[in-house]
């Protein structure tokens, strides 16, 4: 994949609309085939929002493939880099690049957001929200791009960032308003905990543990539960989850190493090699031959 700077990627795309001091707003309104790992400037840190409106995208955020649906929003905090694995065909979406220096100025002095929104978030980044609070959303990233295309404006940098700031205040609303909606945080809260926990359990054990009840056991809860608080907070099963990852692991050895597939499929402990090219086929419609072909061709 080719690596691009967001700003550059934005200058270069119509349907983005770009501040020099460090933002990109990405309408999304058909399937992209193409896509470049986004990279803020010099290996800095970026901050991502994504809301899709319709479809679904495959966003991977520091080595984790994250699903969003209709009425996602995601908020990937301090990372150097955003992939789009894939994109459906009917695919609505917004995505918004800021430097980490820009967003430290929008939350200079009096920043909206509460210390448990940052917890939540850093512990799964990934909410689902009602349709109500997706069009509210929407509204405001309308009204940004609206901001944006107004550069005569003499005092165009300061309306930017008073925009920005106010599309701040809104997530930040979003988050306190559904806090505050019943007594069920805490729940919530738990289950995030859990999905951290099982997250991280499998991109450390993912060669050689491909088996629901194993990170169940691990996590000493019940298979069950464990599924059930998966996908509420993913909307994806335990297994979905490990195939995902599973498959990303075994792409990472195709197209970056010399081994030979029977290596790799002895590597991730797989009984044999037609059985890790059944699964593997099943994920991506390909045998491993056939994609390290088409790889590195």
């Amino acid at each position: 994949m080719e690596t691009t700077n967001f700003l550059e990627f934005g200058r270069q795309n119509s349907n983005c609309y770009v501040m020099d001091e460090g933002f990109t707003l990405w309408k999304i309104i058909r399937k992209e085939n193409e896509l470049p790992v986004f990279r803020g400037e010099n290996g800095n840190d970026i901050f991502v929002h994504i809301l899709v409106l319709s479809g679904e995208i495959m966003a991977e955020w520091k080595g984790i493939q994250y699903p969003l649906t209709k009425n996602s929003f995601s908020d990937f905090m301090d990372g150097r880099s955003l992939i789009i694995r894939d994109m459906s065909e009917d695919i609505q979406a917004y995505v918004l690049f800021f430097t980490a220096p820009l967003i430290a100025s929008l939350m200079k002095n009096t920043p909206p957001f509460p210390p448990s929104y940052v917890l939540r978030t850093k512990a799964w980044p990934v909410s689902v929200l009602s349709s109500e609070a997706t069009e509210r959303i929407q509204k405001r990233m309308s009204s940004i791009v609206e901001s944006l295309k107004d550069e005569s404006h003499h005092f165009y940098t300061e309306m930017m960032s008073c925009t920005l700031r106010i599309y701040m205040m809104d997530i930040a609303n979003e988050f306190i308003r559904q806090e505050n909606e019943g007594g069920t945080q805490m729940e919530v809260s738990r289950k995030h905990i859990l999905v951290k926990q099982f997250i991280g359990l499998l991109l450390a054990h993912i060669k050689e543990e491909h088996s629901a009840n194993w990170y169940a056991s691990q996590l000493c809860v019940t298979p069950q539960y464990l599924n059930r608080a998966i996908k509420s907070i993913t909307q994806e099963t335990v297994q979905e989850h490990i195939s995902i990852v599973l498959t990303g692991s075994i792409i990472e050895q195709l197209e970056n190493s010399e081994k030979t597939i029977s290596q790799i499929a002895e590597e991730f402990h797989f009984p044999d090699l037609a059985t890790m090219t059944k699964f593997f086929k099943r994920q991506t419609g390909k045998t491993p031959t056939e994609y390290r072909k088409s790889a590195r061709a």
